[in-house]
């Protein structure tokens, strides 16, 4: 976003203040500026690779995932639904975060730039976000609605989504615990080949939250001979798992609590959902 709303293509009234609620530089706000995890890192762009390569690194024990999130192209309307999950020990008082970006913009700015990416389009509800409090191993989950504007090329749209901490910390940081980003036609519905590997194969997973593991019960044309994987969130493979008939047990010794990712694959056919488990 630019500062100055002299350069409608780029700025955002809520994205300029969401920029003051950071501490200023004695008396003063600089732009270009990355605020990244809540930290301002400074104007020297030629550093902000490296410092948003190593805070990749880092791990968190907050986890997001959408479980629900819906767009309708016709209305340019939908919700954002996501699963937060607290996986430390301390309870997190903070605000969920919906950030509408748009990229492949096309305008001449002031340093000649023509082509611009990750513009701020808007801040759902605003740039205080939605408060949500998390005790220690506990999931939430937050609905936001959101729109776009009629000239937003939805193909360029994403929904940008983190878990922020409001309060200011002692170190002038507001530091910002997760964040996922996916384009919003991720959301517009499900395609006929995926109804059609619905109708071959269905799955339903009891207990779901689980504390000491859980049961995938199978039906449909697909249902033998099918096997069950479980995937971490940042991809790692958690466990793999050959149907017997059509169940499979899991066992959750080793594992430990926040969101996992399952996928079921028999034959072409193949399903996706959730697996939360608690302590």
């Amino acid at each position: 976003m630019h500062t100055n709303n002299s350069y409608p293509f780029l700025y955002s009234a809520e994205a300029r203040s969401k920029w003051f609620m950071y501490p200023d530089r004695g008396g003063y706000y600089y732009w270009p500026t990355l605020y990244l995890d809540g930290k301002d890192r400074g104007s020297s762009a030629g550093l902000w690779e490296n410092d948003i390569l190593n805070q990749l690194d880092v791990n968190s024990d907050v986890s997001l995932t959408h479980v629900g999130t819906t767009y309708n192209p016709g209305a340019r309307t939908g919700e954002v639904k996501v699963a937060c999950y607290n996986g430390g020990s301390d309870q997190i008082d903070a605000a969920v975060q919906v950030i509408i970006t748009e990229d492949s913009i096309r305008y001449t700015s002031a340093n000649g730039d023509t082509i611009h990416n990750g513009v701020c389009r808007d801040m759902v509800p605003t740039q205080n976000g939605t408060p949500v409090s998390l005790s220690a191993g506990v999931t939430d989950t937050v609905i936001v609605p959101y729109s776009l504007g009629a000239s937003w090329a939805e193909r360029n749209v994403k929904l940008v989504v983190y878990l922020q901490k409001m309060t200011l910390q002692p170190d002038s940081t507001l530091p910002c615990y997760q964040g996922t980003s996916v384009g919003v036609l991720s959301f517009a519905g499900v395609d006929e080949s995926k109804l059609l590997a619905a109708r071959d194969l269905r799955v339903s997973v009891s207990p779901n939250p689980c504390r000491t593991g859980c049961e995938f019960a199978l039906s449909g044309l697909a249902a033998h001979g099918a096997r069950v994987t479980i995937y971490a969130p940042d991809g790692r493979l958690v466990s793999s798992l050959d149907a017997a008939g059509n169940r499979v047990s899991w066992d959750r010794a080793g594992v430990s609590r926040g969101i996992y990712l399952y996928r079921v694959n028999a034959g072409t056919a193949t399903a996706e959902g959730k697996l939360v488990v608690t302590d």
